[in-house]
């Protein structure tokens, strides 16, 4: 998924509680039968239309939320209605050491989803600075990395 658009501020709310935090979350994967897991964090938005904020973060190799996105769309629709936007985290070898993304996972008509990169983005592009004021306000508390990952510290502060 290297060079997705940014997404647009307009797709990302604004955070209230969590709600949910549960770091060895099950979700289905593949075939029948077949379960990962991952860290599933869910906050209450705020603003006009109330809903959720879910991220989901993939906590080892074996997890591939990106293979299972509909699966786990589905699974959060059902325990929290309609109105979830979802993002996908991950550790991100292929940018530096530590470095993550974020990811806005969207899916279309006919049920397909769809990504666009919340975080990071360019710094030249023009939707920079709004996911950066975006990522400034809420970022921390969804790029905090789970017990376990690589250089996870409880003092650590990325």
């Amino acid at each position: 998924m290297d060079g997705l658009t940014p997404a647009s501020t307009d797709d990302l709310p604004q955070l209230g509680d969590l709600v949910a935090d549960e770091p060895f979350w099950r979700y289905p994967a593949g075939g029948p039968g077949r379960e990962e897991v991952a860290h599933l964090r869910v906050w209450l938005t705020t603003g006009p239309e109330p809903g959720h904020l879910a991220v989901v973060t993939e906590t080892g190799l074996a997890a591939s939320v990106t293979e299972s996105a509909g699966h786990i769309r589905a699974g959060l629709a059902r325990r929290y209605g309609p109105a979830v936007v979802l993002l996908e985290h991950h550790l991100a070898p292929e940018l530096a050491e530590g470095e993550q993304t974020l990811d806005v996972v969207r899916f279309g008509a006919d049920g397909s989803p769809h990504w666009t990169r919340v975080w990071p983005t360019p710094a030249g592009h023009p939707r920079h600075a709004g996911l950066e004021r975006w990522m400034a306000a809420h970022g921390y508390q969804i790029l905090s990395r789970p017990a376990g990952w690589p250089g996870f510290c409880q003092d650590d502060q990325n």
